[in-house]
């Protein structure tokens, strides 16, 4: 089972030499965002911020313990930095062959979610990763501010999308390649029970439990952001980055809860709708095909 994937930190990174291969096999593996069983033949393709944390955690005890991708950002000597996590299915192609000519062979399954919501959710997921702040911290001039940036990026339309953008590539990228759909089973995030049945009876198991490893944190009481966040800023400045980040792993633990994800006026404003309309139509035509077709 080849795994590719888990959500980066900038504590993580480790840019430099580009690793590809049979020496994978020998280094330390880590969380991925692609399942491949060839014990129970199947695929999970996790498009990024489509819920596919939660299956990863369902399927973790099928883990095959392949190390082919290490849990990093490497440097590609000709496309720059990847995720290797995240790699659509052309990045996935050119990369490793034969995983890729095992997705074309085996079942093969991927969640799709709205894309507002999803636009919504990279944002948050970018703050958090590349800005080093909770989406919370972030006014309205902000947020617009990092939209345009993003939005510039984006329509600039890079061979390969930078680290620190990943989150807001196309789903139709890793379910479409060269006009061919090539992922056989789709379903919408709000449907995750029938991903994880098809997945249960592919396995030939009784059920699959999902997991809820990226869900929104709120603080258990609100008079705590001010000082956990001015603690976390001079932590980072001070420690080294992986005990900042055990740290902060520990502190949001104890300090916040489960909670729902709260929305900028922002995203509705007309110019950042109709961007997600024309960049990701393809995406809405996709979802809300599955999402009929399950309805």
């Amino acid at each position: 089972m080849y795994w590719l994937g888990a959500e980066l930190h900038p504590a993580n990174h480790f840019l430099g030499r580009h690793i590809v291969g049979p020496e994978f096999n020998s280094q330390c593996g880590g969380d991925r965002d692609m399942i491949l069983s060839d014990r129970y033949r199947f695929v999970f393709v996790h498009v990024p911020k489509c819920a596919g944390t939660s299956v990863r955690e369902a399927v973790l005890p099928f883990h095959d313990a392949d190390t082919r991708f290490l849990k990093t950002v490497e440097h590609h000597s000709e496309l720059g930095d990847i995720d290797y996590r995240h790699l659509p299915l052309k990045l996935l192609r050119d990369l490793d062959s034969e995983a890729f000519a095992k997705l074309k062979t085996y079942e093969s399954y991927a969640l799709l979610r709205d894309p507002f919501q999803r636009f919504r959710s990279a944002m948050s997921q970018r703050a958090k990763m590349y800005l080093g702040k909770e989406f919370a911290q972030l006014d309205d001039n902000e947020i617009r501010a990092e939209i345009e940036q993003v939005k510039t990026y984006l329509q600039s339309e890079p061979k390969v999308l930078e680290p620190g953008f990943i989150h807001f590539s196309r789903q139709s990228d890793y379910v479409w390649l060269d006009g061919q759909k090539l992922i056989k089973n789709l379903y919408p995030v709000e449907r995750l029970d029938l991903l994880l049945a098809a997945l249960a009876r592919q396995i030939g198991t009784d059920s699959l439990k999902a997991g809820h490893a990226n869900r929104t944190k709120v603080f258990r009481h609100p008079g705590l952001k001010r000082i956990m966040y001015g603690s976390a800023a001079l932590s980072r400045r001070l420690l080294p980055s992986a005990v900042h980040e055990k740290l902060r792993t520990s502190a949001r633990r104890m300090l916040m809860k489960a909670g729902t994800s709260q929305s900028s006026p922002v995203f509705g404003e007309r110019h950042v709708k109709n961007f997600i309309r024309d960049y990701y139509a393809a995406d809405l035509a996709m979802y809300r095909c599955v999402l009929a077709g399950v309805s």
